[in-house]
């Protein structure tokens, strides 16, 4: 109930007026070397206790939905709020809903769909556990459902696309692709200051680390960490719209990159 947003629904399954987490995790990748980049996602995480075998076109395992460097999406599907889902893959405008706070562009006004993603954890076999990611816009509903409790099933393509001249992971098969695609900043949407590609997209990025900000110092003075990693990071979030301080700021995952390129 901490971290709810309220939106127009869609779909046979959905709400006029939605209502639901927007994410379990914000996850912050960054570097500073040459230059400061950075990449934000919203991930919900979901549990699958199905097997995950799925069917890849040049590496079908066994043991898991990929084996190796997989380039395609694998086909496979799993239970999962509907309603979950079409907030972060048609990414429409929100209203937080208290004690929440958001701007409510901060899913539509992003050039990247990776802003809004999925990661599911499943068991390969006994006591051992993988994860496999996807860009939310590229999973869809399985079959014809009336209900929001249902399933999502991968669509079918590459795990790369271009957009707008930056690189996206829309597909990982395993932790460590995922982890891969993380530390080279090819998950989620910039919000980097250089490199914008239009006012609203420089107002959009702008917006994001101003709400960035104020989740670190809100973390920070909450626990009284002094974590190098949220200071350093602070440094590098200009911004001229922070937004007040957080009584429950969202779970967040931060991680510098530099000198970790895979």
């Amino acid at each position: 109930m901490k971290h709810q947003v309220l939106f127009n629904g869609k779909g046979s399954w959905g709400r006029p007026s939605a209502r639901c987490e927007i994410s379990d995790l914000l996850i912050v990748s960054y570097k500073t070397k040459p230059k400061f980049e950075a990449r934000v996602t919203l991930l919900q995480a979901k549990k699958s206790n199905d097997k995950h075998s799925g069917f890849c076109p040049i590496c079908p395992s066994l043991f898991s939905i990929c084996h190796g460097l997989c380039k395609y999406i694998v086909q496979t599907n799993f239970k999962a709020n509907l309603e979950q889902w079409d907030l972060l893959s048609r990414r429409p405008d929100v209203l937080p809903y208290p004690p929440f706070k958001c701007k409510p562009d901060i899913l539509s006004g992003a050039i990247l769909p990776s802003v809004g993603s999925i990661g599911v954890f499943h068991k390969l076999k006994k006591n051992h556990y993988d994860f496999f990611y996807m860009s939310a816009d590229m999973a869809e509903p399985l079959g014809s459902p009336t209900q929001k409790h249902a399933k999502l099933k991968t669509k079918s393509g590459n795990v790369i696309r271009k957009i707008k001249g930056y690189e996206e992971c829309v597909f990982a098969c395993n932790i460590f692709m995922f982890s891969t695609a993380l530390f080279n900043l090819k998950i989620g949407t910039p919000i980097e200051k250089d490199n914008t590609i239009d006012v609203k997209d420089d107002l959009y990025r702008n917006s994001f680390r101003g709400w960035i900000r104020s989740i670190l110092f809100s973390h920070l003075e909450m626990t009284n960490n002094n974590s190098i990693i949220a200071r350093e990071l602070l440094e590098y979030l200009q911004s001229d719209q922070e937004e007040d301080f957080m009584r429950e700021p969202p779970a967040t995952v931060l991680i510098n990159c530099d000198d970790h390129e895979v």
